[in-house]
C-alpha cells in the first residue's frame, strides 16, 4: 500500500509556494502604487509651483527662462521614473523565479522519492519506474522553456525601459543644446 504522505506534504509545500508568489506579486503591486501615488503627488506639486512661477514672471524673458527650466526637469524626472520601475520588477521576478525554480526542484525530487518508494516491491516496477523518470524528464524540459520564455520577457521588458530612459536622455541633451 502506498503512503500518501510524500503527495500530501508535496500538495501542502504546493499550496504555500502559490500562497508566497502571490505575496510577492501583491508586493510588488505595493511598490508600484506606492511609486505611482508619489509621482502624482509631486507632479501636482511641481505644477502648483510652476504655475505659481507662470503668474509671477515680470517679463516675456522670464516666462522663457522658466519654460527652459521646466523643459530640462522633465526628462531626468521621467528617467529616475522608469529606473524605479524597472527596479522594482526586477526584484519582483527574481524573487519568483527563486522560488519557483526551489519548489520545481523539491517537487520533482519528492515526487521521484514516493514513486520509487511505491514501487520498489512491486514485479515490473523497473519499467514502470522508467516510465516515470521520462515523465518527469518531459515535465522538466517543458519547465525550462517557460523559465526561457519567463525571462526572454523579463529581458524585453528590462530592454524596452532602458530604451525608453536613453531616449528621454538623449531627447533631454538635444533640447539642452539647442
Amino acid at each position: 500500500m502506498t503512503n500518501p504522505d510524500p503527495f500530501s506534504t508535496a500538495k501542502i509545500a504546493s499550496v504555500d509556494a502559490l500562497f508566497g508568489l502571490a505575496g510577492q506579486a501583491f508586493e510588488g503591486v505595493e511598490k508600484l502604487s506606492a511609486l505611482n501615488l508619489q509621482a502624482i503627488k509631486t507632479s501636482l506639486a511641481e505644477s502648483a509651483e510652476a504655475t505659481q512661477s507662470v503668474f509671477a514672471a515680470k517679463t516675456p524673458q522670464d516666462l522663457l527662462t522658466l519654460q527652459s527650466t521646466l523643459a530640462q526637469s522633465g526628462p531626468e524626472k521621467v528617467i529616475a521614473y522608469g529606473r524605479q520601475v524597472k527596479e522594482i520588477l526586477t526584484d519582483v521576478t527574481a524573487k519568483h523565479r527563486a522560488q519557483v525554480e526551489g519548489q520545481f526542484a523539491d517537487v520533482q525530487a519528492k515526487f521521484l522519492e514516493a514513486v520509487n518508494g511505491a514501487l520498489k516491491d512491486a514485479p515490473g516496477a523497473e519499467n514502470a519506474l522508467s516510465l516515470m523518470k521520462s515523465a518527469v524528464a518531459a515535465a522538466t524540459n517543458a519547465y525550462e522553456g517557460v523559465n526561457k520564455a519567463s525571462q526572454q520577457v523579463t529581458d524585453a521588458v528590462d530592454a524596452n525601459i532602458t530604451k525608453f530612459t536613453e531616449t528621454a536622455k538623449t531627447s533631454r541633451r538635444a533640447k539642452s543644446d539647442a
